[in-house]
């Protein structure tokens, strides 16, 4: 019974040793932690901070160069170019560098020549096919538009051609020479009645009185 207490008793021993370490390990990792935040923190003010001077060395800058281009009417692209080149002349440490700096320069100022050439030729070119094309279409409308005349004006002369009657005029003498042709024609002994007039009021009131 003794030795079972004694087990017992060691295993909650080695138990607390165990919880010791642990939590000693807990708090050196709590400790690591909270130094890391610490680090972070003082890592994420400074680059905050340097973040704002570079903010305000660029607003300076900027501010000079306006200054400069204000007083040297020089384009900014042209000033940053400028520096630029600066920037490569003094990376380079020997003449053969800078000779082969100067014909790799001079490489790209023959291409980009030669691409502008390109670009002048391809533009009249376009502007040419254009006018050509525009012309066409120019040409094109006016025949469009001068058929559609000329449609218009057939088809109404033949539509007044329809409806105008067609009346023969006769002269005097085709006229006299028609109208014995058809008094001709009549058999002998006819005679054709005599036009007659209305009644006047004064026949009608003389029957009246005769009644």
């Amino acid at each position: 019974m003794s030795q079972d207490v004694r087990q017992w008793l060691d295993e909650i021993k080695r138990l607390k040793q165990q919880l010791t370490q642990v939590q000693r390990d807990l708090d050196a990792a709590i400790e690591s932690a909270n130094q890391w935040r610490q680090l972070y923190s003082t890592e994420a003010q400074q680059r905050r901070e340097e973040v704002k001077r570079n903010q305000e060395m660029i607003a300076t800058l900027r501010s000079q160069l306006e200054q400069l281009q204000q007083k040297f009417s020089v384009p900014t692209s042209e000033i940053l170019s400028k520096v630029s080149i600066n920037r490569e002349i003094e990376q380079l440490a020997s003449i053969d560098e800078l000779k082969a700096k100067l014909v790799e320069v001079m490489l790209d100022r023959d291409r980009a020549r030669d691409q502008i050439r390109d670009l002048s030729e391809s533009l009249e070119q376009e502007k040419a096919n254009h006018l050509q094309t525009r012309n066409s279409l120019t040409t094109a409308l006016g025949d469009t538009v001068d058929l559609l005349t000329k449609a218009q004006g057939q088809s109404s002369s033949a539509h007044r051609d329809q409806k105008k009657p067609q009346i023969e005029l006769l002269s005097p003498q085709a006229f006299e020479e028609e109208s014995s042709s058809q008094f001709a024609q009549l058999p002998e002994g006819t005679q054709l009645p005599l036009p007659q007039l209305p009644p006047t009021d004064e026949s009608t009131s003389e029957s009246e009185d005769e009644d």
